[in-house]
């Protein structure tokens, strides 16, 4: 999640931030002066909308007779320190999944069908679709989109693609980060990330099967651009608006002993919201494997 999408630190749980309207990036103004005049004067055309910061977090308890018990207590308290921290990450993550991945809130996009998706190896052309992304995201705004992310059936598909396998075959070492990077340059991106986390979709309480297992990211393929100093008053596809009121930590585990139900209590916390906020950035191809 927070490697996907920018966080910008705010002092107040719910404010405004800026949407960056299609008139602000390129409209060329009259720039010449006349002697004795002021220059002409331009206004940033964005308009805002409100976020809240939500306080997501999550508590397990571990009983006093299995920390007793545990050969390892130590061992029990971080694994326990782990499973929710897992949790929140994953929670964050499919909610920017979501956010990333809505045809809704991209500004252009292509969903792809038949001979056209990349599970055709014969006949799609995955670099063009991303090709054309890429120059619409620039071509609207002026800035080369730097990000993919693909789900994990997308990836897979691409490594056995035959114009993926040209392209780079000459990796030295075959390592997962040395194809990435390879990709990220067929694809002309900074950053190509594969979305590879699974979640269940059962309805709570229900058992999981196998039918309801999915990968977060889908078969999609996520191009945008994210600044490399993110700010309120940058523009980027999406930001993550992160809280900290005074008292409280973000993703540090708090251990607190209850002697009501005798047990120890490990507590992960964040207050965040995440926003889409200029659509013209993010160009979203769907569908993209059979």
């Amino acid at each position: 999640g927070p490697s996907v999408m920018p966080t910008v630190n705010v002092d107040k749980q719910y404010n405004r931030f800026y949407i960056w309207d299609k008139d602000y990036w390129f409209k060329i103004p009259d720039t010449r002066r006349a002697p004795a005049t002021r220059a002409n004067q331009v206004e940033t055309s964005v308009s805002s909308l409100a976020y809240y910061c939500h306080n997501w977090a999550l508590e397990e308890k571990i009983p006093f007779e299995d920390l007793s018990n545990a050969d390892q207590a130590l061992q029990l308290e971080e694994s326990t320190a782990r499973h929710i921290m897992q949790l929140l990450m994953l929670d964050q993550e499919n909610r920017i999944a979501t956010l990333l991945t809505a045809a809704a809130n991209a500004g252009s996009g292509n969903a792809l069908t038949g001979t056209a998706q990349w599970s055709d190896r014969a006949n799609s052309d995955p670099v063009s679709d991303v090709t054309t992304g890429r120059l619409w995201i620039q071509k609207e705004t002026g800035f080369k989109p730097g990000t993919l992310v693909v789900g994990q059936e997308v990836h897979d598909s691409l490594l056995l693609h035959p114009d993926m396998i040209d392209r780079v075959k000459y990796v030295q070492v075959a390592t997962a980060g040395n194809v990435g990077n390879a990709l990220a340059d067929v694809m002309q991106v900074g950053r190509y990330l594969v979305g590879g986390a699974p979640k269940q979709n059962a309805a709570e309480g229900l058992p999981t099967s196998a039918s309801s297992m999915t990968f977060i990211w889908g078969k999609n393929a996520s191009l945008y651009y994210a600044p490399g100093a993110p700010g309120r008053n940058i523009p980027s596809a999406a930001y993550a608006f992160r809280w900290r009121p005074a008292g409280f930590t973000d993703f540090v585990v708090e251990t607190k002993d209850d002697d009501d139900i005798k047990a120890r209590l490990k507590r992960v916390n964040y207050f965040q919201d995440e926003r889409i906020t200029a659509a013209q950035l993010l160009y979203l191809l769907s569908t993209v494997v059979a």
